[in-house]
């Protein structure tokens, strides 16, 4: 793992940027003291969504804008 002042990512995050892309993880200090780690975040993968549709809920009864009309016309 390489290491890197705050200051060093300020001057030369071009080529921090790079190495981190090749897949090295940059640790990030300050003042001698380590503040955060920077890893690449891997190739873009595929997102098995789930079904929404088919676990979805059938609701009964009217709607709740219908309900709120209905409410308000009592009112009136």
């Amino acid at each position: 793992m390489k290491t890197a002042t705050v200051g060093e990512i300020q001057k030369n995050f071009a080529r921090v940027l790079k190495s981190i892309q090749s897949g090295e993880e940059v640790m990030i200090t300050k003042r001698g003291k380590a503040v955060a780690k920077i890893v690449s975040i891997g190739p873009k993968g595929t997102i098995d969504w789930p079904d929404f549709v088919a676990e979805s809920l059938v609701l009964k009864g009217k709607p709740a804008s219908e309900i709120i009309m209905e409410s308000r016309n009592e009112r009136l």
